[in-house]
């Protein structure tokens, strides 16, 4: 599994540098102001394909949670426990509309061991209130905004009761900002048009690596990458490298470049 791991620590620019992440802090910021949430976390949830079970292993996740709360969240391997990175299974059938609300902390279905994780949490300042919100593109691309609140717990139900409509909008803005082109049925499609190992390089390519670099990664020659970014390139009828990556990444076929990836 690859998540893809785009963290603004404490709501600052940290590891970011580009005009993108600016105004990706800055929407996270008005976000905060707005609902008076202490942090935010996203996930896109890729789907299977038609056809088939299998869903794609790439996982993209950003986070606002302090550096503290990130290394430990990847060191005790808490992806595998996290509700919200075991995608739209959190939300029912027939009850994943885009705005869905789902109480974590109140939610009496959850495990033992998921419990423990947000009250581990709780106990380092992430907040007593966790909401997930289910949200949606315009192209069917799902995924899910968690908020997290200081909120004591006899004032929690009236609360999200006031903020349902706001928390919806919030989701929905931060998920159409992160995911707003993606297409599951054209990448879909795309993407059965190119091998692994081409969709392999322009992942890697999108990530401002050299065709040396590369080979490196992927342990082939730097000419044979040479070949598969051209191949690419005729298949998405594309007339050079930097019109192909774009391609790739208007089309979902390859996610976002992110500052950080961690092979779990």
């Amino acid at each position: 599994m690859l998540l893809e791991l785009t963290h603004f620590p404490d709501f600052q620019k940290g590891l970011f540098k580009d005009a993108v992440a600016s105004d990706t802090l800055a929407m996270l910021r008005e976000v905060k102001q707005q609902t008076d949430c202490r942090y935010v976390a996203h996930v896109g949830h890729p789907e299977p394909r038609p056809g088939s079970d299998v869903v794609d292993e790439n996982v993209s996740l950003l986070m606002t949670y302090p550096v503290s709360w990130m290394l430990r969240y990847l060191a005790k391997d808490y992806y595998k426990i996290d509700p919200v990175m075991q995608g739209m299974n959190l939300f029912p059938p027939r009850a994943d509309a885009p705005g869905t609300i789902r109480n974590l902390s109140a939610d009496t279905t959850l495990s033992l061991t998921v419990k423990r994780y947000l009250k581990d949490g709780e106990r380092r300042g992430l907040g007593n209130l966790h909401l997930a919100i289910c949200a949606t593109n315009a192209f069917g691309f799902r995924g899910i905004t968690l908020l997290s609140f200081d909120v004591a717990e006899g004032d929690q139900s009236e609360f999200i009761d006031h903020r349902r409509k706001l928390l919806s909008v919030a989701s929905a803005r931060i998920h159409n900002a992160l995911h707003g082109t993606r297409n599951p049925a054209l990448a879909a499609i795309v993407a059965n048009l190119l091998t692994k190992r081409e969709i392999d390089c322009l992942f890697w390519a999108a990530n401002g690596k050299t065709d040396g670099e590369i080979g490196e990664i992927l342990n082939i020659a730097r000419w044979t990458v040479v070949t598969y970014l051209q191949n690419a390139k005729n298949k998405l009828g594309c007339s050079n490298r930097t019109s192909t990556v774009a391609t790739a990444l208007a089309l979902g076929v390859i996610d976002i470049p992110t500052v950080a990836k961690a092979y779990l």
